[in-house]
């Protein structure tokens, strides 16, 4: 049987979307089970920005699950590795997660909170000791609902690398040394019952969902809406080539809207923010992750902001980078570098977002 996948304009309501799309694709048995939903809440900013996801998608969702009769619900998550242990709680509380949580009778929680399970030499592609929440063993079911978005690594972010936030805060960073192959590692493991891929907050585009059961599937109806090559995106393939799901188009079966209407044209973060600062030096190809993503990260929350450089910057980052000649204008990020430019470095590893933003101020009118 072809994997079955539902793509589903939202013309009415979130509730009825969801309902009909799981619906679409063979339903879901609940009844007096325990439901973990794991949505996508890497930063306390509003869904709206098309970061997070929609605290109202999740509501949908809740009370699919006690139309189903499921004896408990938890909205769980592990945000960003970039921001404080302290300020975790930031991503339910500052996003509507908590109160939509709590309109419905749905716990919420941190992972890192509570206990997390440790493996140990799993694959190559893993960090040699890494763990995962004990919540994604303990529930009966895992109803997984990631925001669709691009990354500077994987080029795109959807159900599969989602489960990253399973990952205890401190491993986050080193999943990233093969970052597509480890992710793939993960779903070996994190097995959803369900994904949801949330799109209702596109700009360019009407808001849909993407509802399946066969996560691989999922992500390639929804890297193809996205406008990338299903085969080109390594967690997709790699996923694919290790029998999570089914990659090709031509085998999987789509239920809802004609994707012929809905093609979309994302564009990887790189080249927004060449385009967004063509005076900007971006010279971190051989940054670790640790300050690739808080310099992308600063720097599109100042493109969206409306920020744009005085004149000429560049920004280095990486163990082995070298500049030929002198920099006028010049930031230096992440400790391995302060040797080289002492004066423009800015101490961290890495330093945060915040900090980064701080460094970039006096560049930006």
């Amino acid at each position: 049987m072809a994997s079955l996948v539902c793509v589903f304009k939202i013309k009415h309501s979130l509730s009825e979307a969801v309902q009909k799309s799981i619906a679409a694709i063979g339903g879901l048995h609940l009844e007096g089970k325990t439901v973990l939903i794991k949505p996508n809440l890497v930063d306390p900013v509003s869904h709206t920005t098309g970061q997070i996801t929609n605290p109202h998608l999740v509501e949908a969702v809740i009370k699919y699950c006690h139309q189903e009769r499921a004896q408990r619900v938890i909205i769980g998550e592990g945000p960003s590795y970039y921001r404080s242990p302290e300020k975790l709680i930031d991503s339910f509380t500052k996003t509507g997660m908590k109160e939509a949580a709590e309109r419905n009778e749905a716990e919420w929680l941190v992972f890192d909170d509570y206990p997390f399970r440790s493996y140990k030499n799993v694959s190559p592609f893993t960090p040699s000791r890494f763990s995962v929440t004990e919540f994604a063993f303990e529930c009966d079911k895992i109803i997984n609902i990631p925001v669709m978005k691009t990354h500077i690594f994987t080029k795109v972010t959807l159900a599969m690398k989602n489960l990253k936030g399973c990952l205890k805060r401190e491993d986050k960073p080193r999943f990233h040394s093969n970052l597509a192959r480890a992710v793939v590692e993960l779903n070996k493991i994190v097995r959803p019952t369900l994904n949801i891929i949330d799109a209702t907050n596109l700009k360019d585009s009407p808001p849909l969902i993407i509802t399946g059961k066969d996560i691989v599937a999922v992500d390639s109806i929804g890297s193809s809406l996205m406008g990338f090559n299903p085969s080109q995106i390594e967690t997709v393939k790699f996923g694919f080539e290790a029998g999570l799901g089914e990659m090709n188009l031509e085998e999987i079966e789509i239920v809802g809207a004609d994707l012929k209407d809905l093609k979309m044209n994302f564009k990887l973060p790189q080249e927004e923010i060449k385009r967004s600062f063509p005076q900007l030096d971006l010279s971190i190809g051989q940054a670790c992750c640790g300050c690739a993503i808080p310099i992308f990260s600063s720097l599109s929350r100042i493109r969206k902001k409306g920020g744009q450089l005085k004149g000429p910057l560049t920004i280095v980052a990486g163990k082995k980078n070298s500049l030929s000649g002198a920099k006028e204008n010049l930031i230096v990020v992440g400790d391995c570098m302060e040797s080289l430019f002492p004066e423009a470095h800015l101490k961290g590893c890495p330093p945060s977002e915040d900090e980064i933003i701080q460094a970039l101020r006096e560049f930006i009118e």
